[in-house]
């Protein structure tokens, strides 16, 4: 998935570092949740374009996200730099709190790979 996305993300930070930074942070909990970063099929100057005047990507059925999730990622999408928490304030979101260990990921991403393999 990140060889797919290289392009534009680093087209857009020989454009703007501050709009590398918008885009790569702004859109990674999208493209976890989709699977693909937004306008993924799109020319990359244009998905840049596109990422810049649309703002906040939209995640298909947050209803099938937790309110805590949808809250975190409420932040995390914030378009405004000066209202979206830093890092470590978003560490502190109770979503971690309640986040699984990432030691549970290994079955899940072992079982994915074995998904993608016999398609």
């Amino acid at each position: 998935m990140v060889a797919r996305h290289h392009g534009y993300w680093y087209v857009a930070s020989q454009f703007s570092p501050v709009f590398f930074f918008f885009v790569a942070d702004t859109t990674r909990p999208a493209e976890m949740i989709e699977g693909e970063p937004p306008y993924l099929n799109q020319n990359p100057l244009k998905a840049l374009y596109l990422i810049a005047t649309n703002g906040t990507p939209t995640i298909a059925n947050p209803e099938n996200l937790s309110s805590t999730f949808r809250d975190y990622l409420a932040k995390t999408l914030e378009v405004d730099a000066e209202k979206r928490p830093d890092a470590s304030q978003l560490l502190q979101h109770p979503f971690f709190a309640i986040a699984e260990p990432l030691r549970t990921l290994t079955p899940l991403i072992k079982a994915a790979r074995e998904i993608a393999r016999n398609k």
